[in-house]
């Protein structure tokens, strides 16, 4: 990672979107509040570490760290593509 990479731990949901748990690795406790979280719902997701600027045009890379939320098994693929999707878009709504 070069000094001016931004990286930020998220939830990332099957669906692509994502919330972010900060830029410093998350407690054990908030990783639980948030499987918990989704648990309830239903849903099912990933912790994960984001590498990059969310609204830049640059990369973004993000890293599996743990599965989480509800017992399912989500794809990882698909929410990934799912994401780069919604970025795309959220970048596109940023330039009008």
């Amino acid at each position: 990672m070069s000094a001016g990479t931004e990286q930020r731990w998220i939830v990332l949901g099957t669906d692509g979107q994502h919330v972010s748990l900060g830029r410093t690795e998350p407690s054990e406790a908030e990783v639980m509040a948030a499987s918990d979280a989704l648990a309830a719902q239903g849903l099912s997701g990933w912790l994960a570490r984001m590498q990059g600027e969310y609204y830049s045009r640059g990369k973004v890379t993000l890293e599996p760290l743990k599965r989480i939320g509800a017992a399912h098994e989500p794809d990882w693929q698909a929410a990934l593509a799912a994401f780069q999707r919604l970025r795309g878009l959220a970048l596109a709504q940023a330039a009008r």
